[in-house]
């Protein structure tokens, strides 16, 4: 699909990268992306925190940047059973998620739940969703969230270790939000510019990223 289109502790320690300083010791997920990783406190998507991902239109990028963490969710490594879950959620996604196009880029689909709630009940989906337990990863899209509902999703993603990515229009990048990152997308020819406008242990930057890294 186009863009329109964690284990013992020794293990845990060679698989994850820990911060710049002591306070610093959240598990992360590798983005794929050497330059975004060396950027980003623990080398990686923090866990268990909330992920806001601000673009002006959906389709300019925000799966491909994604691809990477998401096939490593849903690839089903042995080392990683104690910890992962079995469902990817994607909630009110505005495409249809193309199968094959998801597996060439290794995503194990049978590991993806899609889910459409309505408008009113897309808040209520999505923390039920995280709170159950049941999922390594909720992807959701959302065009509308007070800081009260955002600091609930926070505390429901810290208490089950959760990757979670909201994905909001450009315009809710003025609004409160207890996110630990929050980022915004521009496509520049190949390349996709993220810029970290909020960033838990780092200062606000740019990052261009370009392939994949493996």
């Amino acid at each position: 699909m186009d863009s329109n289109e964690l284990l013992d502790s020794d293990e845990l320690r060679g698989r994850v990268w820990r911060g710049h300083s002591a306070r610093t010791r959240e598990v992360t997920l590798p983005t794929g992306f050497a330059a975004l990783d060396r950027y980003l406190p623990g080398g990686g998507w923090p866990l268990g925190q909330l992920i806001e991902v601000f673009v002006e239109r959906y389709g300019v990028g925000e799966l491909t940047l994604l691809m990477p963490a998401l096939a490593a969710l849903t690839a089903g490594e042995p080392t990683r059973s104690a910890v992962a879950r079995k469902w990817v959620v994607w909630i009110a996604p505005p495409f249809v998620p193309y199968a094959p196009a998801l597996q060439q880029r290794g995503v194990g689909v049978d590991a993806l739940l899609l889910v459409h709630p309505s408008n009113q009940d897309r808040l209520w989906t999505l923390e039920q969703v995280i709170r159950s337990g049941s999922s390594s990863g909720v992807l959701a899209w959302l065009a509308a969230a007070d800081h009260v509902a955002l600091r609930r999703l926070q505390l429901a993603a810290e208490e089950q270790s959760c990757w979670t990515i909201l994905f909001r229009p450009s315009s809710a990048r003025r609004e409160r939000s207890p996110a630990a990152l929050r980022i915004g997308l521009e496509q520049e020819g190949v390349t996709t510019r993220v810029r970290i406008d909020k960033c838990r242990g780092a200062w606000p930057g740019v990052v261009d990223i370009g392939e994949a890294t493996g």
